[in-house]
């Protein structure tokens, strides 16, 4: 009896480094489920199973066990550079003497902000990068005078104007540029 589902693809045991980092938060199959997750968000779990060589059912028990793990998350990314928006990253220094109090407010602040669509905290000569867009670098520049000058908890930011992105969430982007 042949089964029609496709047969499952190497790509997780050819890449030992992947393989070495995510085995202890993934097997080879939910690997697989990522990748095509993140090939197409909107796929069925009858599709999704025919690609990694599961039933419908084993395939959404199984995309749904890593959502609700947190470890997969099935969302829309508005692809700024295709859309033609303006987009950068902003480093940001906090005030040495900064409480954790007043850190809180200032990232619950930014946090609520539809123009930051990432905020990242780091160690070393920057605490955070936010990502940033809007409809032109201009607008960047005053959106995040507004959000950052004004702010107690922030003693000096850099912002860094992204020109091309070649690749993002894994997949290669490409325009017309």
């Amino acid at each position: 009896m042949g089964d029609k589902r496709s047969q499952p693809t190497t790509e997780w045991l050819e890449n030992e480094k992947v393989k070495r980092i995510l085995t202890e938060y993934l097997d080879e199959t939910d690997y697989r489920i990522y990748k095509e997750l993140n090939r197409d968000g909107r796929i069925s779990d009858t599709e999704l199973g025919e690609r990694v060589g599961l039933s419908r059912t084993a395939a959404r028990r199984r995309r749904e066990k890593l959502q609700s793990e947190g470890l997969v998350d099935v969302l829309g990314v508005l692809v700024l550079q295709e859309a033609e928006l303006a987009y950068a990253d902003a480093f940001v220094t906090l005030n040495s003497d900064i409480s954790q109090d007043d850190f809180d407010d200032f990232l619950s602040n930014i946090e609520d902000e539809e123009l930051i669509y990432e905020i990242d905290e780091y160690m070393g000569k920057y605490d955070l990068l936010l990502r940033v867009w809007h409809a032109s670098l201009s607008d960047i520049k005053s959106y995040l005078r507004a959000q950052l000058q004004t702010h107690d908890a922030v003693e000096q930011y850099e912002t860094v104007p992204v020109t091309k992105t070649h690749k993002a969430w894994h997949k290669i982007l490409s325009n017309s540029d």
